[in-house]
């Protein structure tokens, strides 16, 4: 009977502190009104909108950030159409092809135990991509994804681009470099890619380095954090 209460008081302990952490690390990161945290960076081309909002009574000119194109897939495990496109949250995206197994490996590894931590948090995604769908058909893919045994709902596993149209989608969306390499497959980058709701970048990570994957940790609940913020706000208005 002791042991249950205190079971039950430990329990009741933790949902109060998961409750209270939004609240919290929203009240750390605000000084009177104002941002006291340094948000990440928007990376890709940029440009101003030619309008302007005002904060605090001055004017600032509006800015247009790289944004990442929603775009159709074939999706595991029926290769269903499945459109890329953010509303809200974050997502997490990688390129991999098995041609390149250990980096395949450490890439979905990564993603694997990030998506565990984050598997009760709808406002967090994850999307593998292969990019070699001459070599990757579906079976293997499948056969692959099933032997990850990963049973959560928010990791998306899309394939079906011929080596031009993906090349393009990883060079010029999201910025990160996949280049054809003849009877070789290809040659992939081994950065994650952290996206806003608004499909904007805002971090790469190298999965090789378990600093950059303890890095990426930490922003994407910071970055959640801003997301959290930027809806209360929204509310307000």
């Amino acid at each position: 009977m002791e042991r249950r209460q205190k079971f039950s008081v430990k329990k009741i302990l933790i949902l109060v502190i998961i409750l209270a952490l939004p609240g919290f690390c929203y009240y750390l990161l605000q000084d009177k009104g104002k941002n006291s945290y340094k948000p990440l960076p928007k990376y890709g081309k940029k440009e101003l909108a030619g309008t302007f909002h005002t904060k605090r009574g001055k004017e600032i000119p509006d800015t247009v950030f790289h944004t990442v194109d929603s775009f159709r897939m074939n999706s595991l495990p029926d290769g269903a159409n499945y459109l890329f496109s953010l509303d809200s949250g974050v997502c997490v995206v990688g390129f991999f092809s098995l041609e390149n197994r250990s980096l395949a490996d450490k890439m979905n590894g990564v993603i694997k135990m990030l998506a565990s931590r984050f598997i009760k948090n709808g406002m967090v995604s994850f999307v593998s991509i292969d990019i070699d769908s001459e070599r990757d058909r579906p079976e293997n893919l499948l056969r692959y994804r099933s032997g990850l045994d990963y049973r959560g709902e928010h990791w998306v596993w899309l394939y079906g681009w011929n080596s031009e149209a993906i090349t393009s989608l990883a060079q010029n969306q999201f910025l990160v470099d996949v280049l054809p390499n003849g009877e070789d497959g290809f040659i992939e980058s081994p950065n994650l890619v952290l996206l806003d709701s608004h499909q904007r970048i805002r971090g790469f990570y190298d999965v090789t380095s378990t600093k950059e994957v303890d890095r990426l940790f930490d922003e994407i609940k910071l970055l959640l954090t801003e997301e959290i913020r930027n809806i209360s706000v929204n509310k307000d208005e």
